[in-house]
């Protein structure tokens, strides 16, 4: 399977960090848990980044990059219908634990999630413990420049 990580230019080199998610927690793990976020689509990656950088100007964005990963096909799929009635709160307080089995102790490599800001397109969670994560390759980068029609005004 291909998914994508759209990265700051300055993070280009470490694509399969997952120290960022270590140490600041998302909406699937809380802080000191580590795991790969990654999406299935490039589009679904721009979504997602440009959510993360709220009130950003257009002019101030950091120059990003594109990093296509291959991953072995060792995944479960949730739909909507099977996440928790809490799973788009704005916070992430209930979200972060409701993996916590998958997090102690991955039974598969990742974890295919419905997006919070589009439910049809699927977020990829890979966990870097589980033995295949040996198996995960970055496939090839690019810079990935943001058209100035999204600038906010």
């Amino acid at each position: 399977m291909v998914v994508y990580r759209i990265i700051r230019e300055k993070f280009r080199h470490d694509a399969l960090s997952t120290l960022g998610s270590q140490l600041y927690g998302g909406r699937w793990n809380p802080k000191g848990t580590a795991v790969l976020y990654t999406t299935s689509t490039p589009e679904l990656g721009l979504v997602e980044t440009l959510a993360h950088a709220p009130g950003v100007r257009y002019e101030d964005l950091p120059r990003y990059w594109l990093s296509q990963i291959e991953i072995p096909n060792n995944f479960r799929t949730y739909s909507v219908e099977d996440m928790p009635d809490y799973w788009q709160d704005k916070t992430y307080d209930r979200t972060q634990h409701w993996l916590q089995d998958w997090l102690e102790n991955p039974d598969v490599l990742s974890l295919c999630l419905p997006s919070v800001l589009v439910p049809f397109s699927q977020n990829i969670i890979i966990h870097p413990e589980h033995p295949l994560f040996s198996e995960v390759r970055l496939l090839n980068q690019q810079p990935f420049p943001i058209d100035e029609r999204l600038r906010r005004k």
